[in-house]
């Protein structure tokens, strides 16, 4: 057999070479970064806490459930002005660190968002974990802490274990 009339795919030749073979400037390959999303939030944030909801039907809670909220903050001395309230539903699911790229972060809690959705490890309601230097807290949906009274008080502990109080 000659090599001669050997033809070679050219897909097969790029595969091979994936160095120039004649030597000379390589061009270096533009890096693309996804800038963060602008993302509305409720609050000043000056305590950099976040609190993630997701409710389609409205902007971001109704009022029984917006007085829940601030009876909680209210308990944890803290205002609106100290927390960021993030409603998830209108940005789909996005990995947590786009979150902490779009938003600072310090402290968090999921408030009936499960950890899969934003790309974290699967952890049991009212536990703590740490990702990318931030504390993070799942919770029940406030609907169903509203409801539940011992639901309640498993949030209170946790929240004093994250806040420190």
């Amino acid at each position: 057999m000659s090599l001669d009339k050997l033809q070679l795919d050219p897909y097969i030749l790029a595969r091979i070479y994936s160095q120039p073979i004649i030597p000379g400037k390589k061009e270096p390959v533009a890096v693309v970064t996804e800038a963060p999303p602008k993302v509305k939030f409720l609050g000043e944030n000056q305590k950099n806490i976040a609190l993630f909801i997701q409710n389609a039907g409205e902007a971001y809670l109704n009022e029984e459930l917006f007085n829940l909220l601030t009876n909680i903050l209210n308990a944890c001395k803290l205002g609106m002005h100290d927390i960021a309230l993030i409603n998830t539903a209108q940005y789909g699911d996005l990995p947590f660190t786009t979150w902490q790229a779009a938003v600072p972060i310090k402290q968090a809690v999921l408030f009936g968002i499960s950890p899969a959705s934003m790309g974290l490890e699967a952890i049991s309601n009212y536990q703590l974990l740490q990702v990318n230097g931030c504390q993070l807290l799942c919770s029940d949906d406030l609907q169903i802490i509203a409801q539940d009274k011992m639901l309640k008080g498993k949030l209170w502990m946790a929240l004093k274990q994250l806040l420190g109080i």
